[in-house]
C-alpha cells in the first residue's frame, strides 16, 4: 500500500500532525510519499524549522500550548521528521516551484528532504501509483 501527502501548511501544529501521520502510515507498513509545497516547505528551511510558528486561532493561549509541547518534547521538527522516516519507506520531496517563489536553494533545505521535483512529477510518479491520497 502506498500513501502520497501533499503538505501545505506550515504552522507548528500542522507540522506536527505531518509527521505523526508519516509515522503511523509508516508503521502500518505503507511506503509514504510527502510532497512539500507552500507554506510547509516555506518552513523546512533550515533557518526556519526551529521556529515556533503556531496558528492565530490560538491566541493568547500560545505561550500555555508552546509550554505544553515542550513538554510533550514535540517542538524539535528535525528530530520528529527523522523519527517518522525511520519507520519505513518513506521518502520527502520539495516543489521545486515553491522553492523558486522562495528563493530556496537546495542546501537551504532541512535534513530529512530527499529531492526536489515539480508537482507534475509527484503526481504522475507517486500520487497516480497511491492508494490513499492526502492534502495536510
Amino acid at each position: 500500500m502506498k500513501m502520497a501527502i501533499i503538505a501545505t501548511r506550515g504552522s507548528h501544529t500542522a507540522l506536527i500532525n505531518l509527521c505523526t501521520t508519516i509515522m503511523a502510515a509508516a508503521l502500518s507498513e505503507m511506503t509514504v510519499r510527502v510532497f512539500l509545497r507552500d507554506e510547509a516547505l516555506y518552513r523546512m528551511d533550515r533557518k526556519r524549522i526551529k521556529e515556533i510558528v503556531l496558528p492565530d486561532i490560538f491566541g493568547q493561549d500560545s505561550e500555555k500550548i508552546g509550554k505544553k509541547l515542550a513538554e510533550m518534547k514535540l517542538l524539535d521538527l528535525t528530530t520528529l521528521l527523522a523519527s517518522a522516516k525511520a519507520q519505513g519507506d518513506v521518502r520527502i520531496f520539495a516543489c521545486s516551484s515553491s522553492m523558486g517563489i522562495f528563493g530556496m536553494k537546495e542546501e537551504d533545505l532541512s535534513e530529512g528532504v530527499d529531492e526536489i521535483c515539480g508537482m507534475t512529477s509527484f503526481l504522475l510518479d507517486e500520487v497516480l501509483e497511491a492508494q490513499t491520497v492526502l492534502s495536510l
